[in-house]
């Protein structure tokens, strides 16, 4: 009798793993990557590729401040060095030229995080490490379902992550994923998210038998459930319908407020096509910046769930409290691009029900203010 549930234990856990394999294989197509590593959550496919990547003690990744605080935990996870970099003030990604100053002979790798769903200046980005051993990491969080260059995110640089805990475009409640087309990187990813064991024969230092398996590296169990994966493949089917409705909605924002003054919008470029996961307007003048607070207030009164999107990672309390010798010793603020851009900001919610009236509703709460 225990020998039967023995064997039914292992049954339902290898049908659970073929269904992440289906989700990540799935995935890998839709996006055009050789490969895709599906984990628990975004931090941990972030933690996963600084891993692939090789960072280790006291190696510098170059970062936007303007990004969720996982960024730098997972960074800091590593114990490596967060280098926050400024941003471009019209887009709040991150600024080439502003990185080009901030390497150093530790730098080991950059996150290029993909701001509301806008990606970053790829090519730009990669000329500044033209012939230097560095990585670029792609934090495609709110990025799923863009274009670079006529190329979908997850497919331009050596690894990228996603982040399936918001209705985007997939939503398994909690999970992430890292595309890459590199078989090394593939290894470690899995490694690492696999607490570190291999089971792979062919990668056994020895093989004593069947059942054997070896601790090759201080992993994680990152691994993501058959139940998120089985919600993800269902979802894959409705995500390039749902990234045209994002678009529809994002055409109707910039067609509804182009009138009203003091406001300015997104960047629209040739090169991207944007997967506008918020609708990220600036706010111009000091009375109206003064009153950014009370016009998201009211929006979310009213039913419209905006939002601002991000206070600078080291200005959060614990990176403050870690002294951060760059926080410590530059006089002024780090980053003065990103902070301009948060106290400015206010991110609208982009989503599939929005029409041009509900968007007109926006337009009268800020003008009334």
């Amino acid at each position: 009798m225990k020998f039967a549930k023995t064997m039914q234990r292992g049954q339902r856990m290898e049908k659970g793993l073929k269904i992440v394999k289906e989700f990540e294989e799935a995935f890998a197509q839709i996006i055009g990557a050789k490969y895709a590593v599906a984990v628990a959550n975004s931090t941990a496919a972030l933690h996963a590729a600084l891993y692939a990547a090789g960072v280790s003690h006291k190696d510098e990744v170059i970062l936007s401040p303007n990004a969720h605080p996982e960024v730098a935990h997972a960074i800091r996870y590593l114990d490596a060095v967060p280098i926050y970099t400024d941003v471009n003030p019209q887009t709040g990604l991150l600024d080439p030229e502003a990185v080009r100053w901030r390497i150093s002979s530790n730098t080991k790798v950059i996150i290029a995080t993909h701001y509301a769903g806008q990606p970053c200046a790829m090519d730009e980005l990669k000329s500044v490490i033209k012939d230097k051993e560095i990585v670029i990491i792609e934090d495609a969080s709110q990025a799923l379902g863009a274009t670079y260059r006529g190329k979908k995110i997850g497919t331009v640089s050596d690894l990228t992550v996603f982040d399936f805990s918001h209705s985007q475009g997939i939503y398994t409640e909690l999970g992430g994923m890292v595309t890459t087309n590199s078989q090394e990187y593939y290894r470690w990813l899995t490694l690492f998210r696999d607490t570190g064991l291999m089971f792979n024969p062919e990668d056994l230092i020895k093989n004593e038998g069947p059942w054997y398996y070896e601790a090759q590296e201080i992993g994680f169990n990152y691994r993501m459930t058959s139940m998120q994966a089985a919600m993800g493949l269902k979802q894959l089917q409705n995500l390039a319908k749902l990234q045209d409705q994002r678009r529809e909605t994002a055409e109707r924002y910039f067609a509804c407020l182009a009138k009203v003054p003091d406001l300015e919008l997104p960047n629209k470029t040739e090169q991207c096509d944007a997967a506008w996961y918020s609708f990220p307007v600036l706010l111009k003048g000091e009375k109206l910046i003064a009153r950014r607070r009370q016009i998201v207030e009211r929006l979310i009164n009213q039913g419209i769930p905006a939002c601002v999107y991000y206070y600078p990672i080291y200005l959060h309390p614990i990176y403050l409290w870690q002294g951060h010798p760059d926080v410590c010793t530059i006089e002024g603020p780090l980053c003065p691009k990103a902070e301009d851009f948060y106290s400015r900001v206010i991110n609208l919610p982009v989503l599939s029900e929005f029409d041009e009236e509900s968007i007109n509703k926006i337009v009268e709460i800020i003008n009334s203010l």
